[in-house]
C-alpha cells in the first residue's frame, strides 16, 4: 500500500477544520471560469469569503472527517469543475455577493448563445484592409467611409440558442460585443445542519413580499367568490353589498336619499312629452269621423 503524500494528509485536516469552523459552507460550479474573472471573483469576495479552486477527492475526504450534522449531505454535489466557499456570510447573502460579481466576457467559440446578438450598424476603427474580408466572411455588410470601415446594416450575428462560430467569436471581439455573462453558479450551502438549494438562496425579501402579496389577494377573490366572511373581505362586502342595493332602487324607482339624484336624472321629460304627444294622435284619430258617419250626417241636412 502505497503512503499518502504528508501534503494531502496535512491538506484535509486543515480543511475539515476550516468546514468546522465556518459558519457556511457552499459549493460552486466553476465551469467556463477564466483565470482573470476568477481573480475578480476573488476580489468581491475579500474580507467576506474564501474560494479553493480543489480536486473533489480530497473535498470528500476533509468532509468526512468533519463531525458537523447532515455535512455529508454536500457529497453527491461534488463532482464536475467545483471550488468550496467557507463563510460567514448567509447562504441568501452568498448568493447575492457572486450573483452581482458576474462579468460580461468575449466568446471564444464553441459556446451557445443565451440570448441573440446584434452587430449595430456603426463605423468600426478599422482601416480598409484584410479585416473587410473577415467582416464579409461571417455575414457583415460593410463599405469604406471616411477611410474607415463601415458596417452599414444591423445584424443578427448569432440567434438564441446557436452555437457562436470561431470566426464570429473573432469579430465580436474586435468589435468589443462580450456576450457572455461569466461568474461561478452557486450549487449548494450548507448552514446548522441544513442544505440550501439554489433556488431557496436566490429568494430575495422582495420577492418573499412579492409572493405573500399574490398569494394574500388570491385567498380574498376565493374567500368573496364564495361568500367566506372573514375580515379581511368585509369591507369590500359592504361596498359590494350598497352597490346592489342602489342598482335595485333605481331599476324599480324606490326612491330614498341616497339616489334620488340619479333617479332624477334619468328620468326624461322629452321622451314623456313625445308619448303624450303620441297618445294625443290616437285619440285623435279614434275620434276621426268614419266615411259613413260623414254622408250620415250629409243625409241629416237634406232630408
Amino acid at each position: 500500500m502505497s503512503n499518502v503524500p504528508k501534503w494531502k494528509v496535512d491538506f484535509v485536516k486543515n480543511l475539515s477544520t476550516e468546514i468546522s469552523n465556518s459558519p457556511v459552507t457552499a459549493l460552486v460550479s466553476i465551469k467556463g471560469i477564466r483565470t482573470k474573472q476568477l481573480q475578480g471573483i476573488r476580489r468581491a469576495l475579500r474580507g467576506k469569503a474564501r474560494i479553493r479552486v480543489l480536486r473533489g477527492t480530497l473535498l470528500e475526504k476533509s468532509i468526512e472527517k468533519v463531525k458537523l450534522p447532515n455535512i455529508k449531505n454536500l457529497e453527491p454535489f461534488i463532482n464536475g469543475q467545483i471550488a468550496l466557499i467557507t463563510t460567514e456570510l448567509s447562504p441568501v447573502s452568498l448568493y447575492s455577493t457572486l450573483h452581482d460579481s458576474r462579468q460580461k466576457a468575449a466568446a471564444r467559440g464553441g459556446e451557445i448563445a443565451a440570448e441573440d446578438i446584434i452587430v449595430a450598424a456603426k463605423e468600426t476603427n478599422f482601416p480598409p484592409g484584410p479585416m473587410i474580408s473577415e467582416f464579409q466572411k461571417v455575414g457583415l455588410q460593410t463599405a469604406i467611409e471616411k477611410g474607415k470601415i463601415v458596417i452599414k446594416k444591423e445584424t443578427v450575428f448569432v440567434k438564441k440558442g446557436e452555437k457562436i462560430s470561431r470566426d464570429k467569436a473573432k469579430i465580436m471581439e474586435k468589435l468589443e460585443i462580450f456576450p457572455l455573462d461569466v461568474g461561478v453558479d452557486v450549487i449548494t450551502a450548507y448552514e446548522g445542519g441544513v442544505i440550501f438549494d439554489r433556488e431557496a438562496m436566490s429568494l430575495t425579501p422582495a420577492t418573499v413580499m412579492s409572493m405573500i402579496a399574490t398569494a394574500f389577494a388570491g385567498a380574498k377573490a376565493v374567500a368573496k367568490s364564495a361568500t367566506f366572511m372573514v375580515k379581511e373581505i368585509i369591507p369590500d362586502m359592504i361596498v359590494k353589498a350598497r352597490m346592489e342595493a342602489e342598482s335595485l332602487a333605481i331599476a324599480s324607482n324606490f326612491v330614498e336619499e341616497g339616489n334620488i339624484d340619479i333617479i332624477f336624472m334619468n328620468s326624461t321629460p322629452g321622451k314623456e312629452v313625445a308619448e303624450e304627444k303620441n297618445e294625443t294622435k290616437e285619440e285623435a284619430k279614434s275620434e276621426e269621423p268614419k266615411e259613413e258617419d260623414v254622408g250620415e250626417g250629409f243625409g241629416a241636412l237634406f232630408g
